[in-house]
């Protein structure tokens, strides 16, 4: 991996929590939210899943960063105005170097 790879722009964020007037909270894009990480995104093969005894869809990407420290799986990611869920982190060859998302989306719903 070399920094000419890294073609696609991501913004990788946390959800907003948002009173909803009733005493809870939900959560809520960031304001302003821009697509500022360069990144290299790879889209393997969808795949069938059960989800609450219906198929839906799941959609898998493969994005890779330059390292950041403090990226957990609560992170979200917006690429190409999708919002994506976060589902693994891993350090590449635990270098400090490169740091690849494993990131999914429902076809079938709303994250």
């Amino acid at each position: 991996m070399t920094a000419a790879d890294l073609r696609e722009w991501i913004a990788v964020f946390m959800m907003d929590l948002v009173p909803d007037g009733a005493g809870g909270a939900r959560e809520a894009v960031p304001a302003g939210l821009v697509a500022d990480r360069p990144a290299a995104v790879k889209t393997p093969t969808p795949r069938m899943v059960f989800a609450g005894d219906q198929r839906a869809d799941r959609v898998q990407y493969v994005m890779t960063i330059r390292f950041e420290p403090g990226v957990t799986t609560s992170y979200r990611v917006m690429w190409r105005d999708q919002l994506l869920d976060v589902v693994g982190v891993k350090n590449l060859d635990e270098r400090d170097t490169w740091l690849e998302l494993t990131c999914e989306r429902y076809e079938a719903g709303k994250q």
